[in-house]
């Protein structure tokens, strides 16, 4: 009897998840699922001493996923911020999972100023107006500017977006894989 019902409980969540959209997954080695988003937090900087260029950034997002043939629909790049909620979730995360020194570094993002519009590595268009960016950014007609995220307010626990030169070097970035 209580086997059945275990099992009824947990068919009944699964469909109810998979029909609000919200299908459980498991996130590729290396990468930790934060709500609902599989991102991974670079800690290099602490382990090496270094710091690394947009471009860098994002190629090691992209060389990050494990070979694995279980694993090879995912896909990695810089996090695109692409909602509040995700910024906030990733916030959380960085201030409350990480030592105090991790939540005083910036990280690289996964946006980019490129042919007239701000834009996330996918090629969709970065929303100016959801709030994740400081007062004043991003700055509009700046070529070569690419955004990354700041802790701007330790005491709730938040990071905003900012823009930077694309060649200028951070100590940080945050990858997220993508189950194509």
């Amino acid at each position: 009897m209580c086997r059945s019902l275990i099992a009824a409980t947990t068919l009944l969540l699964l469909f109810v998840g998979c029909h609000q959209g919200f299908a459980y997954k498991g996130c590729p080695q290396g990468y930790t699922l934060i709500d609902e988003y599989c991102l991974s937090v670079s800690d290099y900087y602490l382990k090496v001493n270094r710091t690394y260029t947009y471009a860098e950034a994002q190629l090691l997002c992209q060389k990050s996923l494990p070979t694995l043939t279980s694993q090879s629909d995912w896909t990695a790049n810089l996090v695109e911020l692409d909602d509040n909620e995700k910024l906030e979730a990733l916030s959380r995360h960085i201030f409350e999972d990480f030592p105090e020194l991790m939540s005083g570094l910036v990280y690289w993002v996964g946006g980019e100023y490129v042919n007239g519009a701000w834009r996330w590595v996918d090629g969709s268009k970065i929303n100016l107006r959801s709030h994740i960016f400081v007062p004043g950014e991003p700055r509009i007609n700046k070529i070569n500017r690419t955004v990354y995220i700041v802790p701007a307010d330790k005491l709730n626990k938040r990071f905003y977006a900012i823009t930077n030169e694309k060649t200028d070097i951070l100590p940080s970035y945050v990858c997220e894989a993508k189950d194509d």
